[in-house]
């Protein structure tokens, strides 16, 4: 992936996510989206709950064309944890 095809990274306390573009919600979803190819941006908010206020990613950031088959995967991807 070149960072060129990278989606922008989103901070949800100050942006909305872009339009023709999706949040998923999730952690642990770079490895499925790097895996498949799926150009992807991070979501992330402050943590309020801590002292120090830290970013937490929230979800990915990733193109309306790529969300059935980021999805897909994903299902492939938990279908295979289950087992």
């Amino acid at each position: 992936m070149k960072p060129i095809d990278r989606n922008p990274d989103v901070n949800l306390d100050k942006e909305q996510v872009p339009p023709s573009m999706t949040l998923i919600v999730g952690k642990n979803l770079m490895n499925t989206a790097r895996n498949i190819k799926v150009p992807f941006g991070v979501a992330s908010a402050l943590n309020r709950l801590t002292y120090n206020s830290r970013p937490e990613t929230i979800g990915l950031i990733i193109r309306d064309a790529d969300v059935e088959r980021f999805n897909k995967a994903l299902e492939k991807k938990l279908a295979k944890i289950k087992k």
